[in-house]
Order: C-alpha cells, then sequence, then structure tokens
C-alpha cells in the first residue's frame, strides 16, 4: 500500500510541473512601465507604446491569436517588434509572420528591427518583404520621426549584424539623424541588450531609450538571482528583464523584454512570456 501511495505522489508531482511549465510558456504577463523622455513635450505624455520581443515563430508556445487580442486591449499608440520574430530552425513561417503583422498594423503603428534569427536563417529578404506587404515599417540602421499631436519623438532602429560581438565602438553611425531630430526625445530599438554601453558610445545618437530582449529572461530565473543564462551574456547574465540605467548617465535607459518564445531550450521556468507596455510620461 505505501508502494502505491509512494507512486501516486510521484506522477501526482510530475503533473503539477507539467502544467507549471505550460503556464510558464502560455501564460502572458504584461508589464508596465513609466518613461519620462527627457526634452519630451504635453503632446507625448500619456502616449502608449507596446512591445514586443523573441516571438520564434513558430516555437512562440502563445498563441497568436491570443497575443494580438492582449495587445488591442492595450490600445497602443505604437508598436515595436525588437527582433527575433521567426526562429531559424521552424523554416520560414511566411503565412503565420503575415498574419501577426497585418493584426499589429491595424491595431496601431508598427515597426521592427531584425534579430540574429531573423538575420541568419537565409530567410532575411523573404522577412522583411513580409513585413513591409503588411505595412511593418522596418528600420534598417536609419531613423524616422513619429509625429504625435504638436510633438513627437524619433525612432532609431538598428539591423542585426553579424560582427556585433568585440570591442566597444560606436555601433548606430550608420545612422544619419537629420538636425530637426537633434536635441528631440530618441528611442532605439536594437536586439543585443548586451552592447548597451556600445549604444552610449555617439553622443550625437546616443538615445534617452533602448528597448531591446534576446535574453528571454535568463531562460530560468531563480529569486534574488534573476537569470542563469543568455546568448551573448553567458551565466548569470546581466542585462535580462526590465529597466537599466546607464550609471554615468542615469537619464539614458534600457529596457529589455523578456519575450515571448523559446529557442534552444524549450522551457520557461520563473521566467513567463510578456508584453511590455510603456507609457511616455
Amino acid at each position: 500500500m505505501l508502494e502505491w501511495t509512494s507512486v501516486f505522489i510521484i506522477i501526482g508531482l510530475v503533473i503539477l510541473l507539467g502544467l507549471y511549465l505550460l503556464a510558464q510558456n502560455k501564460w502572458l504577463e504584461i508589464k508596465r512601465f513609466h518613461i519620462k523622455l527627457p526634452n519630451s513635450g504635453k503632446g507625448i505624455k500619456g502616449k502608449k507604446i507596446v512591445q514586443l520581443s523573441d516571438i520564434h515563430i513558430p516555437r512562440q508556445g502563445v498563441s497568436l491569436l491570443q497575443l494580438t487580442k492582449k495587445v488591442a486591449l492595450e490600445k497602443p499608440d505604437l508598436i515595436v517588434l525588437t527582433g527575433d520574430l521567426i526562429d531559424v530552425r521552424g523554416g520560414f513561417p511566411r503565412e503565420s509572420l503575415q498574419n501577426l503583422a497585418q493584426s499589429l498594423v491595424h491595431i496601431a503603428p508598427t515597426y521592427a528591427v531584425s534579430g540574429n534569427h531573423d538575420a541568419n536563417g537565409g530567410y532575411l529578404k523573404e522577412w522583411e518583404d513580409t513585413l513591409t506587404t503588411a505595412k511593418v515599417r522596418v528600420l534598417i540602421d536609419e531613423a524616422e520621426w513619429i509625429p504625435f499631436e504638436a510633438d513627437g519623438l524619433f525612432l532609431m532602429g538598428l539591423s542585426e549584424k553579424e560582427d556585433f560581438d568585440g570591442a566597444p565602438r560606436p555601433i548606430l553611425k550608420g545612422i544619419t539623424l537629420t538636425k530637426d531630430m537633434q536635441g528631440q526625445p530618441s528611442i532605439l530599438l536594437a536586439h543585443h541588450p548586451e552592447l548597451f554601453e556600445d549604444y552610449l558610445m555617439d553622443l550625437t545618437r546616443a538615445p534617452d531609450l533602448i528597448l531591446s530582449g534576446h535574453a528571454h529572461g535568463g531562460q530560468i530565473r531563480l529569486p534574488f538571482i534573476g537569470g542563469l543564462f543568455s546568448p551573448g551574456q553567458g551565466r548569470l547574465p546581466k542585462y535580462t528583464d526590465g529597466v537599466y540605467y546607464y550609471p554615468e548617465r542615469p537619464a539614458n535607459r534600457m529596457i529589455v523584454s523578456r519575450g515571448i518564445g523559446n529557442s534552444t531550450f524549450p522551457f520557461r521556468v520563473n521566467n513567463r512570456p510578456e508584453i511590455v507596455v510603456i507609457v511616455l510620461d
């Protein structure tokens, strides 16, 4: 009798573990931040930006229909996609990507930059064409002015590069800013959070706010420790989740999304997929 009791307990624990892992991969969280951009006018106040990162279609776990419904409920003024919309090992999910892009554009103007999976699977041209056809604005090392009533901000997008690793360098030098953009509030979409300091080296282009992803929240998160591993940062990564400040210039901040999908490791632990919502104060 005791042996059967132990078996039932073990089976129950396995089932609970399975349900927990299922919830961690599929239970979307909404994370909200209030951010004041330097030099921003009254027309920006209250505007809402939704950030989606690392969806990794078809490894997203979360239903894309559920995802777009939750985004729509937020009533954003702007949607930004910070890379790895597709997974490099999943072929090119043209239909899923197109449907997602069209749904998001129907909600609000949508901008995107590429991540390593988007760029390194051999489908970058198809990726860009699919998004552009759906009216998503793909930013390839460029900046665009986003008007909000009488005010606005400029949005920069950094595309994926093969030589991202290495010594610090002014990696935004390829982005051209007009005179009208200089001194205005600025946001950079860039997939790699580990390059936080590099993004701020060029003072003429240094963004007020960086929106990034890539780290998958450190995949497994432990209390008081945070994420355990991230591509580009290795063990106990520094930038995995939430807001980070640059010590020498605290007005320059970075928000790192935990993302939505999975890559090599198929599970999230204490690390639910998330939609980031930024309200500009």
